[in-house]
């Protein structure tokens, strides 16, 4: 009986890795098309909202006057900026009246630094669960040539269900908006802002946020299942040799 308990445990264990793993690899994905924001900046209609929004802002003027180009280039910039430990943050501008404007303010580059920094230890997490499901993989190979054991599908899958169905119930209780709020408050310092108004802010109005993190959201998990689905095929064709 025990031994059947951590046989399944281990191949739980193996679904629940290589989940985390499908979905990094479908983030790193997004990363490279730039987070699907030209075609998500005409969805959620950001040429407008940037034009409602801007003239108001308190600590720059004029981005209302710049073309969807710079728009678009700017959100790059951010993107490769914390992709890349924060470097060039500040050094991120647009034009007005032939001047070059700084984007982002103190508080902005603050933020965006919490972001690169949380960016590096996900790099850290994702790869110690890849590493994790290869040993994890060859352990059960390796069981399964020595013992001839299989773990039950049905329990397995009874136990992954209803862990999703936690998940999303989450969501449909307290919404998407509460749950990435709260995880903002549990995973930045206390003393430094991630909460910006349209109003207060170049970056929140870029952005569109939270609408376009949902729409980011959305891209991530539906590819990560696609991925998901091949990797799970692949573990499944190397443990039934």
């Amino acid at each position: 009986m025990m031994n059947k308990i951590l046989l399944n445990g281990r191949v739980f264990g193996l679904l629940l890795l290589a989940l985390v793993f499908s979905l990094y690899a479908a983030w790193m994905v997004n990363v490279q098309l730039g987070y699907g924001y030209s075609w998500l900046y005409e969805f959620y209609e950001t040429e407008q909202h940037i034009s409602r929004y801007a003239p108001q802002n308190k600590h720059r003027a004029g981005f209302e006057t710049t073309s969807v180009t710079v728009h678009k280039e700017v959100f790059q910039q951010i993107v490769d900026s914390v992709h890349g430990n924060g470097v060039g943050l500040e050094s991120i501008h647009y034009p007005f009246q032939g001047q070059s404007i700084p984007l982002l303010h103190q508080a902005e580059l603050i933020h965006l630094q919490d972001v690169a920094n949380l960016i590096n230890n996900i790099h850290c997490i994702a790869w110690l669960c890849g590493s994790l499901l290869m040993v994890g993989l060859l352990v059960e190979y390796r069981h399964r040539r020595l013992y001839k054991s299989r773990a039950s599908s049905l329990g397995i899958l009874s136990v992954f269900s209803l862990l999703m169905v936690v998940i999303i119930s989450v969501f449909l209780i307290w919404g998407a908006k509460a749950v990435f709020y709260q995880l903002h408050i549990m995973i930045f310092p206390a003393d430094h802002q991630w909460f910006f108004y349209y109003q207060d802010s170049l970056m929140s109005t870029l952005m569109k946020a939270p609408d376009l993190f949902a729409g980011i959201a959305v891209q991530i998990v539906l590819l990560g299942l696609v991925f998901y689905a091949f990797l799970l095929a692949a573990m499944q064709r190397l443990l039934k040799r």
